[in-house]
């Protein structure tokens, strides 16, 4: 399963948990007021029907005599014969946009069909970043397809220009793909700067998705879009037939006939997917013609008028919105899911439903209120949601730990200023526990540091203090690491939490696919730092294992986390952290724990997979080799031991500073050819510590001639950690003129295995990746999570643009 999945599943199983997904209604007729569920009625501020227009006569009355002339179902392709009713429903779309109209299933099977077929291979295309998941699931296609797709920040028209200045010598044409009315937050596209673009850049067309716009605004119902600009020569619309239309299907407005009767020949979901059926057909031929008749302007009056009073109340009643239209979809900023999920029972409570607008469809912890008013609703319900929104609102997030500047602060809009005041009504409570805080470990207790932390892999007290010396501020900028300390007691001295942390920059791509990778590192060879984030990380970026000893037997263990977390906030801000992330979890933690990270907002996360040799009791090689099944031991028979001898192994300390720097450039080989995990370059100086280090085996392997004798220089090198049993391979070097016939990685592996056996260790970690590898020397992948909380999307969002094509030319040309 994806990590994208992963996540998806992770959301739904805490939303169906708590009840917020996948109800039902129960009454046996509605009327677009209320609905009943779990046997207790609402007020039901969650349909996106605005207009109101379900149970309108004339609708009804298209539906059942759609029925009664064609029947439930006229089942073709489109392609050889459609319902008449197709043909009647189109011209009257035609005549209320000025516009060649082409009806489809749905407006997502609209773009399905649209986007492959009108952006051809040597256009690009740009995303604004919060256009709809059913626009973005159609780019997919033309992904696949190898298409040029870039993302730019949400509405941000400069960014939008200088990328099509960027694109325009190299592309035919430049598709923008926008909302006209984005679908979470309720604002709108710039659409006179779109124009004002399109009017410059000859190159550049705008497709836009106006189903949040469509009925309520513009002449006759055209649209959000429409009420704005004239229908451009370079634009493709689309809008639903859904949602205020009240029917079903999607439409899409062209140019010209040209451009239209090419989608509808070629468009994929045009010719293989499923029609609209007649009484569908018939509702949707009602409503198009109610939308051309003088009553529903004074529908549209109604709804204008409920959408001012709900913005009038939000604003006499002193609560935020993400931004403040016309539109009557509606979004109160709040924060982490938690927070919404809670404020979402008590308006359940009070009698409204309403819908959590949380994370993956926004960032984490821009999660909201996200209601709708239709023209069903009355001012009275209106006025009484905002009354019992403004008296949860400050207690929520006292409640959950956050406040009104908080949200402000997140959400960078003006301070919050309630008409009820301002202020908490939950005082937080001091308990009973002490923060140590440091930013060396030489302020801290090393011998009881490493009692808790020294088995748990590569971060004893002496290792990190001389990881500070060689990651400090002197260094390049990705080297910085800034190193922090977190210790939490309880009233009686005992160590309930202890950790370190550090912020440092990272690679946007480091879990990327290599493909990905490569192709980054061919932007960062003109901009090394393309796609980079300043990462609050638990341990840093060279420690291995469970950088977080807890004692979850202890009763304030939660407390003890939550107060982590404060410190991870603050410190975060101050650095401006991108990120959060939470490593190595193995798979034994626990249920709980999950569950606490991912109600403070940080997801699951699979990591590569980690390799240990659990057990090194063997008595002899013989004893090894028969350990290691079959398969296995014929392998490392094949090609491992038959080559042992070609080997000068040496454990000896680097003597000089040219052996050093063979090492280093061992590494470096390694280094530049390495993607899977994709990080900067360390610096020679930590090499030089490494080498000369106790706590540090270096194991240097040289080739040897026939005679026997050594060569000058080594042709693998493996950098290890050593401390408590553990045996902590870091960082391997290789000399890849002599890899494939030596089999020196291999051999490296195999060495590693036999020298933590020398050691007495009980325990061999043999890092990432080649899992393949390091199974035939005995080890077993074993699952490892992290958790992580991203603030920006937009770096990811790029990511997520690059074509996954890997025979791409820019894939080709990439290097380090």
């Amino acid at each position: 399963m994806s990590s994208r999945y992963q996540v998806l599943e992770q959301m739904f199983e805490d939303g169906r948990d708590r009840g917020l997904v996948h109800h039902f209604t129960e009454e046996t007729q509605l009327n677009g007021r209320e609905v009943t569920v779990d046997g207790k009625t609402y007020i039901n501020f969650g349909s996106c029907s605005y207009m109101g227009l379900e149970q309108h006569p004339a609708l009804i009355e298209g539906a059942i005599q759609a029925l009664a002339d064609y029947g439930t179902q006229f089942s073709s392709s489109r392609t050889y014969l459609s319902v008449g009713l197709y043909k009647q429903l189109e011209q009257e779309l035609s005549n209320m946009f000025g516009q060649p109209a082409l009806v489809t299933a749905s407006t997502t099977l609209g773009h399905l069909s649209a986007l492959p077929v009108l952006v051809e291979d040597d256009d690009a295309v740009i995303l604004d970043m919060q256009v709809h998941s059913s626009v973005q699931m159609a780019c997919e296609m033309l992904k696949a397809r190898g298409v040029t797709v870039s993302v730019i920040r949400h509405n941000d028209m400069n960014q939008l220009e200088r990328k099509v200045r960027e694109l325009r010598g190299k592309h035919r044409r430049i598709w923008y793909l926008a909302d006209g009315v984005y679908s979470m937050y309720g604002d709108v596209a710039p659409l006179d700067h779109l124009t004002a673009l399109m009017d410059t850049y000859e190159s550049l067309h705008l497709y836009i998705d106006d189903a949040h716009g469509m009925s309520w605004a513009g002449a006759g119902g055209t649209g959000y879009v429409r009420s704005q600009i004239e229908h451009h020569p370079k634009m493709v619309l689309a809008v639903s037939l859904n949602k205020a239309f009240a029917s079903a299907g999607g439409c899409l407005l062209f140019a010209d006939q040209t451009q239209r009767n090419r989608v509808r020949d070629l468009g994929g979901t045009m010719i293989f997917s499923g029609p609209i059926q007649p009484p569908m057909l018939g509702a949707a031929l009602a409503s198009a013609k109610l939308h051309q008749s003088e009553a529903f302007r004074t529908y549209q009056a109604e709804l204008a008028d409920l959408t001012a009073h709900m913005n009038q109340r939000l604003r006499e009643a002193g609560l935020p919105q993400f931004e403040i239209c016309d539109s009557p979809l509606f979004f109160i900023p709040v924060g982490l899911p938690r927070i919404v999920y809670t404020f979402i029972d008590r308006l359940k409570a009070d009698g409204f439903f309403i819908n959590p607008a949380t994370f993956p469809a926004v960032p984490m912890r821009r999660g909201g209120l996200r209601f709708m008013v239709n023209r069903n609703l009355t001012k009275a319900d209106i006025d009484a949601l905002v009354a019992a929104i403004a008296h949860h609102y400050p207690r929520v997030l006292a409640e959950e730990g956050s406040s009104l500047e908080a949200v402000a602060k997140t959400f960078r809009i003006p301070a919050i200023r309630l008409a009820g005041g301002n202020a908490a009504t939950i005082a937080a409570s001091a308990g009973s526990l002490a923060v140590v805080c440091e930013t060396s470990i030489a302020a801290l207790d090393w011998d009881e540091w490493d009692g808790t932390m020294a088995a748990r892999g590569s971060m004893t007290a002496e290792n990190l203090d001389q990881l500070e010396r060689i990651f400090n501020p002197a260094q390049q900028p990705e080297n910085r690491w800034d190193f922090h300390y977190f210790q939490v007691r309880d009233n009686q001295g005992r160590l309930v939490l202890s950790t370190f942390f550090t912020v440092a920059l990272l690679k946007d791509d480091m879990f990327a696919s290599a493909a990905v990778s490569r192709r980054v590192e061919a932007c960062r060879e003109t901009d090394p730092f393309y796609l980079t984030s300043r990462c609050l990380m638990l341990g840093c970026p060279i420690t291995k294992g469970n950088h977080l000893y807890l004692d979850e037997a202890h009763p304030e263990w939660q407390k003890a986390l939550s107060l982590l977390l404060d410190e991870f906030r603050n410190v975060a801000e101050q650095r401006d952290c991108n990120q959060m992330f939470l490593r190595d979890f193995d798979a034994t933690d626990d249920a709980r724990l999950s569950k606490w990270f991912l109600d403070n907002g940080f997801v699951r996360q699979s990591l590569p997979m980690v390799n240990k040799v659990q057990r090194l009791d063997w008595t002899d090689r013989d004893d090894y080799l028969a350990r290691l099944g079959q398969k296995y031991r014929y392998n490392v028979r094949k090609e491992i031991l038959r080559h042992e001898d070609q080997f000068a192994i040496s454990y000896e300390k680097c003597a000089t500073e040219q052996e050093i720097l063979d090492c280093y450039q061992l590494y470096l080989n390694v280094f530049n050819q390495a993607f899977e995990m994709n990080v900067f370059r360390l610096p020679l100086e930590f090499f030089e510590m490494a080498c000369t280090h106790e706590a540090y085996d270096v194991m240097r392997l040289y080739l040897v001639d026939e005679n026997g004798r050594r060569g000058e220089k080594p042709v693998g090198v493996m950098f290890s950690h050593v401390r408590d049993g553990l045996y902590s391979a870091l960082i391997v070097g290789l000399d890849y003129r002599v890899v494939r016939s030596h089999g020196v990685y291999k051999q490296a592996l195999f060495q590693t295995v036999q020298r933590a056996r020398a050691l007495n260790c009980k325990v061999v970690d043999l890092a990432y990746t080649a899992d393949l590898e390091k199974k035939k020397v005995g080890a077993r992948p074993e699952p490892v999570y992290g958790y992580v909380q991203v603030f920006d999307h937009y770096n990811y969002a790029v990511l997520e643009s690059f074509a996954k094509d890997a025979t791409a030319p820019s894939l080709k040309a990439s290097s380090r």
